[in-house]
């Protein structure tokens, strides 16, 4: 078990920052029009089937600055975070995960393996970009247990697919309203190289985020650097959290661009629900490793208004006694209209 590694590329990430030429100004402001994106993350990128076993997630963003009265609102109480340029989004989701232990043939897991469980969530948020800066506030509420569903999305996805019946859901977390606060800023530095006729740009963007409530309460830092051609002035493609994310906005691009990408987050974690069980009462867990850290790397093609990307990810054990790393791979697709 490595629960420190994970913080070494994070602060060699951190280290490169004053190497890359810093532009404080966007090139270009976003085209009109909102984002939609879709992201779905499973283990069988990792070749297996335990632990965060499978996510999805729908998002949308809205036009740049086109806000509700509740995004007014918001605004007016954070202005002094991105400065008086900045471009603000509101941001809306829903989405599911699945968590089962090491061996789902079993209908009692052995001890000391994490429980069954699942999160069935929306999510509303608003993000400010200055282009140097990118800080976003969300909230994640939803339930988890049976009313999550992860028990038949689970199964019929294994029956479609024609693999291992899961037989241990019968020990999943109980019923219980789940949330979480999240805060993150991220800082984008970039630059241009001089290589021609291929012309390749690349930007770091280190970051740090805190999260509060029954779902997870911890707090991490990392980074992620970017290299391709005329990058599009975005941080990244979107994640399920607690991994690196982004609001999932982006610029439209001309013709067909790409870039590939590496990144890492170290985080402390005070409580995990889905390691160490129900809240109050109901189904327990396990003892949680209080250090977690995640390495990625992937690869976006756009063409135009449309970008598809894949993270490929490595999460060091995230309870005491876990069978090694986990892996999971995440694929994303937005678009603007």
């Amino acid at each position: 078990m490595i629960p420190n590694g994970p913080f070494l590329p994070a602060l060699a990430l951190c280290a490169l920052a004053p190497a890359i030429a810093v532009a404080q100004e966007p090139q270009e402001r976003y085209a009109p029009g909102g984002t939609f994106s879709v992201t779905f993350e499973n283990d069988v990128f990792g070749d297996t089937d335990r632990d965060y076993t499978n996510g999805i997630r729908f998002d949308y963003i809205t036009p740049r600055n086109d806000l509700p009265l509740a995004g007014r609102v918001l605004k007016r109480g954070l202005e002094w975070l991105p400065g008086d340029d900045a471009a603000w989004y509101m941001t809306y989701a829903i989405g599911q995960n699945i968590y089962t232990p090491t061996d789902i043939s079993l209908r009692t897991p052995p001890a000391g393996e994490r429980p069954y469980a699942g999160f069935l969530y929306g999510s509303v948020g608003i993000a400010a970009d200055s282009g140097s800066t990118l800080d976003v506030l969300a909230l994640e509420f939803g339930m988890v247990g049976p009313s999550s569903l992860a028990e038949p999305t689970q199964k019929l996805v294994h029956e479609v697919l024609g693999v291992q019946d899961p037989k241990g859901w019968n020990n999943q977390l109980d019923d219980e309203f789940a949330f979480r606060f999240v805060y993150e800023r991220k800082y984008k530095f970039t630059g241009d190289l001089l290589i021609e006729p291929i012309g390749l740009a690349i930007d770091f963007a280190p970051h740090y985020n805190v999260s509060l409530g029954t779902v997870d309460t911890s707090a991490g830092i990392g980074g992620t650097l970017r290299l391709g051609r005329d990058l599009t002035e975005d941080y990244g493609p979107p994640r399920i959290r607690p991994a690196v994310s982004s609001p999932g906005f982006f610029r439209e691009g001309d013709g067909f661009n790409w870039y590939l990408f590496v990144g890492a987050e170290g985080r402390v974690v005070a409580r995990n629900l889905f390691i160490e069980g129900n809240t109050w009462g109901g189904e327990k867990g396990v003892d949680p490793t209080r250090f977690v850290g995640d390495l990625q790397a992937g690869a976006a093609v756009q063409v135009d208004g449309v970008e598809v990307a894949y993270t490929h990810v490595i999460r060091s054990p995230e309870y005491e006694g876990q069978d090694g790393l986990s892996q999971f791979g995440s694929v994303n697709v937005r678009f603007k209209f």
